[in-house]
Formats: structure tokens, sequence, C-alpha cells
């Protein structure tokens, strides 16, 4: 029987520099794409595009890659704007840009209230100039004013009112030079549009994650008596989810930077709040599709892997587990592995065996792999004892990921 191709999916997002009264760039505005090919966002669902961009840009691309130290502005529809989900997530870049289809009513103010409280910074979107007395305001930062649709004299005038309410005023969509240097001398904080940069189009590969399996996940997590323990078993069985999770703990938007030597670990690591986040942002994403045939293979080898650490008692299981999961990664990614490692928090130990196929962990891995092509292997004491118990354990292993997938 022919084998289901690998799905590979392509990641993307644009980023727009905004930029100071020097022009030096203090943020890039994220922006969501649908297509490689587009030059605008084709957005039929603002929570989709939402969530996109925040999975993208925290743990597919790298916040650290997308804007360095400066700050990252995200457009936040009605929904997540009124949910728990971005709370989860870590204030110290983001700025939660809500859309001007969002009501500024006094419902509006206190949720954002309570993002700011969290520390996070809220810009108000495409701001009409003449609602800058309304509730929702006084929990703002910025004022973003359309120039396109407010015009520059109208911008100009409010700008006074703003800074007197303590709120940073930025122009976008600013087109001419000339338009930069009225709003300028008007006392404009800061700017965004053509007359610097046009959006920027940010790709990359990705695998494709298995949508039934994220929405499972979340129906766990709504159990407020669900364990981390439980919690790391389920996302150990999603390659996608693994791979996100533990580019979240490097990320310069969590701040962490530690080691981890396995999923349990970084799930203990980021608690059930961001996964929580992460996972609904996943499952929001609208990504589908059967897992194809190099998840089967990453999964029979990490559940192999673990079985051969636990019976021999040689090596950490969960960390057997990672490294098998992981193994096919290079596949994936069309990337060496000790390139795609490079950008994850993994303990040495991992990182060997991956990369080298050395220590206790690299021998389970290179024992696995040979066992997986056919190949019967003699030699020392260690390869005896996983020759012992292999062929069961293998027939589990393979039982295991059929029911896992």
């Amino acid at each position: 029987m022919k084998s289901p191709p690998v799905v590979i999916q392509h990641v993307r997002l644009a980023r727009q520099p905004i930029v100071d009264r020097a022009l030096q760039t203090m943020g890039y505005e994220l922006l969501y794409r649908a297509q490689d090919a587009d030059q605008v966002a084709r957005i039929s669902n603002s929570n989709q595009a939402t969530a996109s961009v925040v999975i993208n840009a925290l743990t597919e691309i790298g916040l650290e890659s997308l804007v360095g130290s400066t700050q990252a502005f995200i457009n936040v529809p009605l929904k997540l704007l009124f949910s728990d989900v971005l709370k989860g997530l870590s204030p110290r870049q983001l700025v939660l840009e809500v859309l001007e289809t969002v009501e500024c009513n006094e419902a509006t103010a206190l949720a954002m209230g309570a993002l700011k409280q969290l520390g996070f910074r809220v810009a108000l979107d495409d701001f009409p100039s003449n609602d800058i007395g309304l509730p929702c305001v006084a929990n703002a930062h910025y004022l973003k004013f359309d120039v396109l649709a407010d015009g520059v004299d109208k911008i100009n005038k409010t700008v006074a009112l703003a800074h007197r309410l303590g709120l940073k005023v930025i122009a976008e969509k600013v087109e001419e030079w000339s338009d930069y240097e009225s709003l300028k001398a008007a006392g404009v904080d800061f700017f965004q549009g053509h007359f610097f940069a046009r959006p920027e189009m940010i790709l990359r590969q990705s695998i494709r994650a298995n949508k039934a399996h994220l929405l499972s996940l979340l129906v766990l997590l709504q159990d407020e008596q669900v364990t981390l323990d439980a919690v790391a078993e389920k996302v150990n069985t999603d390659l996608a989810l693994s791979y996100r999770l533990l580019r979240l703990v490097n990320s310069a938007a969590i701040g962490m930077r530690r080691k981890v030597d396995s999923v349990p670990d970084a799930v203990r690591m980021l608690g059930l709040n961001t996964i929580r986040s992460m996972v609904y942002l996943s499952a929001l994403t609208g990504i589908d599709g059967k897992p194809p045939a190099l998840i089967n293979t990453a999964m029979v080898r990490a559940r192999f892997a673990q079985l051969l650490s636990t019976k021999t008692q040689l090596g950490n299981p969960n960390s057997a587990f990672l490294v098998g999961l992981f193994s096919t990664l290079d596949a994936f990614y069309d990337q060496p592995i000790k390139q795609i490692v490079s950008e994850l928090p993994l303990a040495d130990a991992v990182v060997d065996a991956l990369v080298l196929r050395q220590g206790v962990l690299g021998e389970i891995l290179e024992y696995v792999i040979f066992y997986e092509r056919g190949v019967w292997l003699d030699g020392d004491e260690v390869t005896a004892q996983f020759n012992a118990h292999a062929p069961q354990l293998y027939v589990e292993a393979v039982n295991w990921a059929e029911q896992m997938l």
C-alpha cells in the first residue's frame, strides 16, 4: 500500500515596522497572510487570523527573529479580547491592538484593564479621532489613527488631547513623506506606512498539526482537576504541538531560557494557563488533515525508545520518548537536525543523541532506527539487552501509535 504523502504547510505572516520620530524602529505590526503571494490580508475569520499570527510568531518563526528586542503589535478581535486565552501568554513584548470592530464601551474598557494589569500594552487600532472621549480610551497605551480614513489635519488636531490623556499616538497608513513631516510637526509619536516600508512577508515550513487531537486535548484542559502529568502524556502524542511548546520555552516572549530533557518537563515549566492558550490558538488556526506516515514513524520510534529505556533501565524514559519523537524533524523541515535542535532548549544528552547518536539515548535511538529498517544488531551487552525485549516492545509501540493516531 502506498504511504500517504508527508503533509507540510507553510506558516506565513507579514511584518511592517513602526518607527519613531527619528525613523528608528520601535516595533513591528505582525500581519496575517493567507497565501504566499498575498500583499494584503484576506481575513474571513478574525479569530483564526489572530491565532495564526500568535502561533507562528511565538513558536514557528520565533519572536526574536521577527522583532528582536522591539515590540510586536498583534490584532485582537472581540472574541479573543473577552476570553482568557491571551492571559496565558507573556506580555513582555506584545502590544495587543483592539480592532476597530470592537465597540469602545465599558465592557471593553474592563477587558482592556484586566490585560493592562497583567502587563500587556494595549493599542486601539484604526481609532476614529472623534471618539477619543469613549470609555475604553482610559485603558489604552496607544491610539492608532488611520491617515487615509481621518486625514492628516484631523489627526493633527487630536494629538495634543491624546497626550494630555497620557496616550502615545501612532499614525498608520502614512503614504507620503509630506504627511509624515506634517504629522511629526503636530507631535505624533510613531509612524507606520508605505512612506517608510511596505509589509515584508516571512515564510517557514512547518508540520501540519492534527486538529482532532488538538480539540481532544482542549477538552481535557477544560477539566479543572486535570494534572500536568495527564496533559504532558497527551501532548507527548502530538509531534507538532511538542515542537511548538519546546520552541515556546526557548522564546524571548516567555523569557525562561532553560534546557529541558522531555515534554513533561516543558509542560511543567510553562504551566496549565500557557498550555491552554497555545492549544486553543493552535486549534483556532484551522490546520487540519490526517497525520502523515512520517508522523506515524515518529510516534512508533518515540514509544519504542521509551519502552526500551523503561525495560532495560537505561536512560530516562521521557527523554528517550522525546529523542524518538524528534528524530524525524529534519525530514519535516528540510533542514539539518543540528540546525533545528539549536533552536530548541534541549538538554545536552538529548542533543547529543539527536545530532551525534552519542550517549545512552543515542544508543537507544540508533538501535530503534536499525530495528525499524529490519536490521538485527549484534554486539555489546547493551545491544543484547535491547535484543532480548525488542520484538515484543516494537509490536507494542506500533499498536500504541495506531491507537493514538
